[in-house]
């Protein structure tokens, strides 16, 4: 099983073409075939690799989730404080050529207003759900492109707000130990686990996402790193599970979060374990 999952994370090796430097992330590419094999691995992470878990909701949350990178949809009546990912996602996706069902509109609001009337959908496989789970199974390569682009977006947004918060420095350092070999050649891995935890829980520099006054973002992921870890994709999982961890302690009770802590934490241990 080792020699398998290492294989299949050391072909991300061709995943990415060059970056010019830290700032110009934008110059970042994927091929289709790079695409679906990142979007195989995030979405071993979201649901399983599941057709069933691609249009999702978690019992005692007000949003559905959807995609491969289960993607926050907003009913019409219950808006969050959270980033709705799902409606830029679907313009991307239109953008770059595909067709969603007519009913589907980057500007619609979730199909369903509650857990119970999502269940009651998914239950009974309404033509809805049919449609949009088939949209999204067809459109996985495009949801990691996305992935990818958000990235891009969010990087010099990270890095400015670290350096306006002191934390500049440590902030490049760590993403480039993560993202560069020491012969300069892009880091597969590396890039894995950037692209995963920002659309896992965001860019950490959003003031609306945060509890106490503290975020879980992966600004705040990479200003807890170790730098005396040899190991970055180990030290960013380590720092990884802190942060989640205090992210469980003080949110509200009533999200009850505690109740995916082991797979956040299963999912900090495939940044550095060979599975």
């Amino acid at each position: 099983m080792k020699r398998v999952a290492a294989k299949g994370c050391f072909a991300l090796l061709v995943l990415l073409v060059t970056f010019f430097s830290l700032g110009a992330a934008q110059d970042l590419r994927l091929s289709p075939s790079q695409a679906d094999e990142i979007a195989r691995r995030i979405w071993l992470n979201e649901g399983s690799g599941k057709r069933s878990k691609l249009v999702w909701w978690n019992k005692g949350e007000e949003f559905a989730s959807l995609g491969i990178g289960h993607f926050i949809w907003y009913t019409a009546q219950k808006r969050m404080w959270f980033w709705e990912a799902f409606p830029p996602m679907l313009r991307f996706l239109i953008a770059h050529g595909a067709k969603p069902p007519k009913w589907l509109t980057p500007e619609a609001p979730c199909l369903w207003n509650s857990y119970e009337e999502w269940r009651q959908a998914k239950r009974t496989q309404s033509p809805k759900m049919r449609q949009l789970t088939a949209f999204l199974d067809r459109t996985k390569g495009l949801q990691a492109r996305f992935m990818l682009h958000r990235l891009n977006a969010s990087w010099p947004k990270i890095l400015a707000y670290a350096k306006a918060h002191g934390q500049g420095e440590i902030v490049e350092g760590n993403y480039r130990r993560l993202l560069y070999r020491r012969d300069g050649s892009v880091d597969p891995r590396g890039a894995y686990i950037l692209i995963d935890y920002i659309n896992f829980k965001g860019d950490g520099i959003n003031d609306g996402e945060r509890y106490q006054g503290k975020g879980w973002g992966l600004y705040q992921v990479l200003t807890r790193m170790n730098p005396k870890d040899s190991n970055p994709y180990h030290a960013f999982a380590v720092a990884g599970k802190k942060v989640l961890e205090r992210l469980t302690r003080i949110a509200p009770p009533q999200r009850r979060l505690w109740r995916f802590k082991k797979g956040w934490f299963n999912r900090m241990d495939t940044y550095w374990k060979d599975r």
